[in-house]
């Protein structure tokens, strides 16, 4: 029987925030998910589902994105990092966060920042966009692509969605919608430059969290968490906890999913 969420409202950083909550057991800290870019809290609510056994679990609209606000401006990994600050305080004194491409990044920005009075317990980071100077070109592209993409009909939407591998085809509708949906600033901050490049060195030698970094294998296109990039986070958290999933891609969560939530169950525990 699938568990249905309750669905509710929290303050960002000056933002209205929509979340989803799986109710799970008292006792564990309860466990912040962070979504991709251009995606929502539907991406992993299987896994959140799966994941409330043993916590309650939120997965978070980012601004921009779902159902949360969506202001003109405000689309940095910082602000983003911002909102889940505000958050974390309404969820408990002692949080854990998991966060999926944007949303890792997100995760280590607020991680890096040690907000009080919540504190971030563990992180686990899925294949986070260690983006490197010779990686924005592409990253940019590709961004613009989508933003061209995102105004089209959802039919359309699909169909140069198509090729996406080994995904569903209410996945694929799912993440159609999603695109759709997001805000055209989610993509003008990377395409114009309001992103800018990250000082990654700088910013993972101040997160103090126990670290658990997940990454698809190199092998398969799309996966972000590979070479420069795996070196760059492995030398700024050399405590981290690094597991790559063989013939993953860039989504662990669906490619690999019972060595993806086994590695977050045993390491959450």
């Amino acid at each position: 029987m699938v568990c249905q969420p309750h669905h509710l409202d929290l303050p960002g950083a000056g933002v209205r925030l929509h979340a989803a909550r799986w109710a799970g057991p008292p006792g564990p800290p309860p466990l912040l998910v962070l979504h991709g870019i251009w995606e929502s809290w539907r991406t992993f609510a299987a896994s959140a589902e799966r994941l409330s056994a043993g916590r309650t679990v939120y997965c978070l609209d980012l601004r921009g994105h779902g159902g949360s606000e969506r202001p003109y401006g405000g689309y940095r990994f910082a602000d983003y990092a911002a909102d889940v600050r505000a958050v974390l305080p309404r969820l408990g004194s002692v949080v854990d966060l998991l966060g999926h491409s944007l949303g890792a990044a997100v995760a280590l920005h607020a991680a890096a920042d040690r907000c009080e009075p919540a504190r971030i317990r563990r992180l686990v980071a899925a294949e986070p966009p260690v983006l490197l100077s010779e990686d924005w070109p592409a990253v940019r592209a590709d961004m613009a692509r989508f933003r061209e993409l995102r105004r089209r009909p959802v039919d359309e939407i699909l169909r140069e969605l198509a090729a996406t591998p080994a995904r569903t085809s209410q996945w694929r509708r799912m993440i159609a919608r999603a695109l759709a949906e997001t805000d055209d600033g989610v993509f003008r901050a990377m395409v114009e430059g309001e992103q800018g490049e990250v000082d990654w060195g700088a910013l993972l030698s101040r997160v103090g969290a126990d670290t658990l970094a997940i990454g698809a294998d190199p092998a398969v296109p799309g996966a972000l968490l590979t070479g420069a990039r795996l070196r760059t986070l492995a030398a700024g958290l050399p405590s981290a906890v690094v597991a790559v999933l063989p013939t993953a891609g860039h989504h662990v969560e669906i490619d690999s999913p019972a060595a993806f939530h086994a590695l977050i169950e045993e390491f959450l525990a």
